[in-house]
């Protein structure tokens, strides 16, 4: 039997640990509906979410991505119809609003009133987690 270079047995290579997917926004919608300014989420490489912090400067942060607009964990999986089934409501706060389900996607909001927590006319969505 041929011994790789790596004077390991075949088979045995050591697994692949993949740094944590990080992302970082202005804001964070949680499922209970809080609000959290300055996420820093850590996924898990499913796409759950390990943990939040507040973060001081996202971009000094390794392995952090930053999106400007509200993140939105546990959305539908198929989020674009969601969204468009609530888009006309412009007077109901998004924490009220939103459609939420366990094990769903994470989708960016852009273009939203941040201090009201409205959709507007150039709100769009974005899937960035499975």
């Amino acid at each position: 039997m041929a011994i790789p270079a790596n004077n390991r047995p075949p088979g045995l290579d050591p697994p692949r640990l993949d740094p944590p997917r990080r992302i970082a926004a202005h804001l964070l919608l949680t499922a209970a509906g809080e609000r959290v300014r300055r996420p820093l989420v850590e996924f898990a490489s499913d796409g759950r979410i390990r943990s939040v912090a507040q973060w001081r400067d996202a971009d000094r942060e390794p392995f952090t991505v930053f999106y400007a607009g509200l993140l939105v964990p546990d959305f539908p999986t198929d989020y674009r119809a969601a969204f468009a089934a609530v888009a006309a409501d412009r007077t109901t706060p998004l924490d009220r609003l939103l459609p939420r389900t366990p094990q769903g996607v994470t989708v960016l909001l852009t273009g939203i009133d941040y201090e009201r927590l409205l959709l507007t006319d150039r709100t769009t969505i974005r899937r960035v987690m499975p």
